[in-house]
């Protein structure tokens, strides 16, 4: 194919950095320059400076692609916009087989004419390593191409894939949750597809144990997932890990959790090693401080963190009257609904004995006290009579 010379590409790019304010951002979205245009920006060295290019409907096709693969001009590029062209897996192979973009974090494909072997490309390239975001959206890859993604080890780093109406289906997704090669994937968008709550909640379960992979600390025995949107169902999916056998401490503060979530977690045969449970702010309510309180797996819990959850005397009532939460050491209780009965419920506890804090005025330490002062004072009736004996002895 003769591809035209493209003429006043410097001009336009002047223009674009005007419009941008900037001269690390270049949008040609609509400008329709096609391969000869892009060809000419690829080979421009007034783009040595950019970070972003947006060549959205621009009529692009292989040729174009080609030419970016190539060019010496965008070492600094981070991210790189094709939405609405035509390069198709030939198109992709020159970009996935490109070491021209060493900075790329985000390409962006949707409505490309990409099928499976232009994801194959992709899969396979040794370049795109640092790539945490790729949209695929709008490009017929099905489930092939999704299993073709699924097994590739060239994006450690993605973060987000964007998949929307692609031909996938539950078969895709489950397969895709079988992978163990994005371990720092935390979104994947596969909206307008012909899935169910089977496929989703296969892509659900592989999100979460990549979140809590991410956040597991101290040889997997410590999991912090604070303030990240925690819900029952995300619970429901840890408690069914079972690596999680060796954990200590489990912190879930600042989250959407509600009694049923904690139904999950105490009912896990894989949490019975948890000695720290933090679950300040959510909504577990009364019903949920009952099903810790009778969970055998919680049995070793020493600190259990339940600020600001709805928690009445009757939630109380049901941590003061469990054997199994006898080596509570700490109870964090703050900021709940309850009364001097609820709390004096724990302090009178017969099972609460090695709580430290709250601390409590316990009778039987008043009663120590005062029998502690008699004991005091009889002593020192046994001095006053050792002295007048002594007196005594010396009149004599």
């Amino acid at each position: 194919m003769v591809v035209q010379r493209y003429y006043n590409i410097e001009g336009k790019i002047r223009n674009g950095f005007k419009l941008s304010r900037s001269y690390e951002v270049l949008d040609f979205n609509f400008v329709k320059l096609g391969d000869p245009g892009v060809i000419a920006l690829a080979r421009s060295k007034s783009i040595r400076q950019i970070k972003r290019l947006t060549l959205s409907s621009n009529k692009l096709g292989p040729e174009g692609a080609s030419a970016l693969a190539t060019s010496d001009n965008l070492g600094n590029l981070e991210s790189l916009k094709l939405y609405k062209n035509s390069i198709s897996d030939e198109g992709l192979r020159f970009l996935a087989g490109s070491d021209r973009f060493p900075s790329l974090k985000s390409l962006r494909l949707a409505w490309n004419n990409i099928g499976p072997e232009g994801v194959r490309h992709l899969s396979q390239s040794p370049h795109l390593k640092g790539l945490t975001q790729l949209v695929l959206a709008e490009n017929k890859i099905g489930d092939e191409g999704l299993r073709i993604l699924a097994q590739s080890n060239a994006f450690p780093a993605l973060e987000f894939l964007d998949i929307r109406k692609t031909g996938i289906t539950d078969e895709g997704l489950k397969a895709f949750a079988q992978s163990d090669s994005f371990p720092q994937l935390s979104s994947v968008d596969y909206s307008d597809n012909a899935v169910t709550d089977e496929g989703k909640n296969a892509v659900r379960g592989f999100l979460i144990l990549t979140l809590c992979h991410k956040h597991l600390r101290e040889e997997g025995t410590v999991l912090d997932l604070s303030k990240l949107g925690i819900g029952d169902l995300e619970c429901r999916h840890i408690a069914g890990i079972e690596e999680f056998k060796n954990l200590r401490q489990l912190y879930l503060e600042l989250n959407k959790i509600t009694s049923e979530g904690v139904r999950a977690l105490a009912e896990s045969p894989h949490l019975n090693q948890l000695d720290l449970l933090s679950l300040d702010r959510n909504r577990i309510g009364n019903e949920g401080i009952a099903l810790i309180a009778g969970s055998e797996n919680f049995r070793n819990l020493q600190n259990l963190m339940v600020e600001a959850n709805e928690i009445s005397d009757e939630g109380l009532k049901a941590i003061a009257g469990s054997e199994i939460l006898s080596n509570l050491v700490r109870l964090f209780i703050e900021e709940n609904p309850y009364t001097d009965e609820g709390f004096n419920a724990l302090a009178e506890s017969e099972f609460l004995v090695n709580l430290e804090y709250p601390e409590f005025e316990r009778e039987e330490a008043e009663e120590e006290e005062e029998e502690e002062e008699e004991e005091f004072e009889e002593v020192e009736n046994v001095e006053e009579i050792d002295e007048e004996e002594d007196l005594d002895e010396d009149d004599d």
